[in-house]
């Protein structure tokens, strides 16, 4: 759980500074114990299976870009057909958290 509070707070702290609309927000949806092992640096937690209920809180913005990843790529690409279908226009699936460690030049850490 200090985790996900501490993921609001970076968050919040984005959006006050109006950086959220610059860069691309990271969003790890795996289970908050699979992001306490590993989790790409500047990634915010919401898990797969609340993030259609509480995206709306977090992002407000639909035109702000978000960016998704998970274990395997199956839990992003779902997570991103639901921020689709609830008018989320800039959402993108980066596929398993290695896919996107790769693609974003990040190294995952702990």
């Amino acid at each position: 759980m200090k985790s996900l509070a501490r993921s609001v707070l970076v968050l919040a702290s984005c959006l006050w500074l109006g950086s959220a609309l610059a860069d691309p927000l990271l969003i790890d949806v795996r289970s908050p114990q699979e992001y306490a092992e590993r989790h790409l640096p500047g990634a915010i937690l919401l898990p797969a299976d609340r993030i259609g209920n509480e995206i709306q809180q977090l992002v407000p913005d639909k035109s702000t870009p978000i960016q998704l990843y998970c274990r395997t790529g199956n839990r992003a690409g779902e997570a991103q057909r639901q921020l689709q279908q609830l008018g989320y226009q800039q959402v993108s699936s980066l596929g398993s958290l290695e896919q996107a460690a790769t693609v974003l030049q990040l190294t995952p850490q702990p």
